[in-house]
């Protein structure tokens, strides 16, 4: 199976090839655990029948009371109209119906199982999974606005079945349905349609648009629509006010809408194979920008406060965007630690320009506020047993906090919250979420290159004769100068570039003063930012050659889970 350098594991990969200075094609990848065919097909060997309508209308309101209003799969109010309708005229036997309602039905059985008390032997929701994926036999030649939504049930589900590749098929799926009902594209208001009616397609449309951009981007997939393809408005903020029987608040699903075009814009020219016209810093430039005005042009209500709660809704976009950060920079960071861990002895210090220092200082904030913001949720009991989100970004930040622990601008004290991310994927893993446990397994092998590198180093100087970006030539002068007005190149040896301040403080928890945009709101950044395309591409340091091809991004040992 392909994983491409934008994925996670791809990137841990490469921490691992750095600390150990081993060649990628030697590094084996740990093997993965899903829910597999063979297990899907027993349980379709068991007769599940549909549960009592008191036990139905529950699991129903539990799935859609916790899918995040971020995605739109389904009408609430219509969705709990029609199962009464299913059980008054006993039409079970309607597979479209069948299908949507089983697929419901696994989202609250999931949401709905105790912590650490799940089946060892598969996850809970599988069997109403199996047999909602048995009755999606054949593609229709005329789709209904049911049927893709069942497909959007479905491909939700397989998060939790760590069934990513068929999430990624069923969102396809839907997506190319939605195209031939001219779903992207505004319906003329010379049709028939009631005001809700309307409102649900062009919520369902940009539903499929966020998934196919936030979980492509979790697993290095590129996107299935180009945004020059879509011509439909952004969902209503009326119709959220009018109907709140059927709507979430729309401010949630705009907001994500952009970042989600942001997301797919990260992963399209940071991490394609494309050659561009524009600068890597010219790419990254645009990238920050399109990020500063996402948090700038956030409503107050779905804002993070610091002194009062948040709404876990509004949690969830924030650590997507912290997220975004990471995925945007992290290469930069990256390659600056291949140049460090290169370092000779007795060789003269390399520089690290403004531009680059301010970039790493980026990620690493935003690394560590999304596991601050992470450790809160867990330790206020609101993380799921189940699905991946949490642990991805508990695993996304505690890999830029690793690298953090190492470079000498980083800080050392980093180290700790690596160890905690570690131990919250463990007790993740314990309750048998297969995401959490694969990359639980890959956290464990980073940390060990780390030990390893750390008990065999020597003096920790830097190379002058290697290359501060991606293995190309640097510069005549030996390091990467851009002239920034407020400063000149930075020694990599210094022991503090802007006196970072770790996630954890005395007390074990991140310092309250860490906000979303701090992120962005370094003088240094905010100089870069400003600064025109032009005079950037005049003083663009050597591109970061991404290595798709490399050996070790092609895993052929993978498992299933029984």
């Amino acid at each position: 199976m392909y994983i491409n350098e934008a994925a996670c594991t791809a990137f841990a990969t490469r921490l691992c090839q750095c600390l150990s200075g081993t060649d990628a094609s030697t590094l084996p990848i740990p093997q993965w655990r899903y829910i597999s065919e063979s297990t899907l097909a027993y349980l379709l060997q068991v007769d599940l029948q549909w549960p009592s309508l008191v036990h139905a209308k529950l699991l129903v309101k539990t799935a859609l009371g916790h899918i995040s209003p971020m995605i739109h799969l389904a009408l609430k109010s219509e969705t709990m109209n029609s199962l009464q309708r299913v059980y008054q005229t006993a039409d079970f036997n309607n597979p479209t119906l069948k299908c949507k309602y089983f697929a419901l039905f696994a989202i609250g059985q999931v949401y709905t199982t105790p912590y650490n008390s799940a089946i060892a032997s598969t996850v809970s929701g599988s069997p109403y999974f199996a047999h909602a994926m048995n009755v999606m036999r054949f593609v229709p030649e005329r789709p209904s606005m049911v049927h893709i939504e069942c497909l959007l049930l479905l491909a939700y589900l397989c998060q939790f079945l760590n069934r990513y590749h068929s999430a990624y098929l069923l969102i396809g799926s839907a997506l190319r349905l939605s195209l031939s009902l001219g779903l992207n594209f505004n319906i003329h208001t010379n049709q028939p349609l009631h005001p809700v009616e309307r409102e649900h397609y062009v919520r369902i449309w940009w539903s499929i648009y966020i998934l196919d951009r936030f979980w492509g981007s979790k697993s290095g997939f590129p996107v299935q629509i180009h945004d020059d393809d879509i011509h439909v408005d952004l969902p209503s903020s009326l119709l959220s006010e009018t109907h709140k029987e059927e709507f979430s608040d729309s401010a949630y699903q705009v907001a994500a809408v952009a970042l989600a075009k942001i997301t797919g814009n990260t992963t399209r020219e940071i991490y394609s194979r494309k050659k561009y016209t524009e600068s890597f810093l010219q790419r990254e430039q645009k990238l920050l920008i399109q990020l500063e005005h996402w948090v700038r042009s956030l409503p107050e209500s779905i804002r993070l406060h610091a002194d009062k709660a948040n709404v876990k809704d509004t949690l969830l976009l924030h650590l997507q965007f912290n997220y975004c950060v990471i995925l945007a920079i992290r290469p930069v960071l990256l390659n600056l630690l291949i140049g460090h861990t290169k370092s000779q002895p007795n060789h003269s210090t390399g520089e690290v320009t403004p531009i680059l220092a301010a970039l790493c200082d980026a990620c690493i904030h935003a690394a560590r506020y999304l596991l601050k913001l992470c450790v809160d949720e867990f330790t206020t009991g609101s993380v799921a047993v189940f699905g991946y989100a949490f642990p991805a970004y508990i695993f996304s930040s505690a890999l830029v906090l690793v690298v953090s622990s190492i470079l000498p601008f980083g800080s050392a004290d980093d180290l700790p919250s690596v160890d905690t991310a570690m131990e919250m994927l463990n007790i993740l893993s314990t309750s048998d979420n297969l995401q959490a446990t694969d990359l639980h397994e890959h956290l464990q092998r980073v940390r060990q290159c780390l030990q390893h590198r750390q008990s065999n180093l020597t003096s920790p100087v830097i190379d002058e004769n290697c290359d501060d970006i991606a293995n190309v030539s640097t510069l005549p002068n030996q390091s990467i100068q851009v002239p920034l007005e407020s400063g000149v190149g930075v020694s990599l040896d210094q022991p503090s570039l802007r006196q970072p301040s770790p996630v954890t403080s005395d007390n074990g928890f991140a310092p309250p003063r860490l906000t979303t945009e701090m992120a962005l709101q370094d003088p240094l950044m905010q100089e870069f930012l400003q600064q025109s395309a032009m005079d950037i591409g005049l003083i663009n340091p050597p591109e970061i050659q991404n290595d798709s091809d490399v050996a070790f991004l092609w895993c052929t040992d993978t498992i299933g889970t029984i």
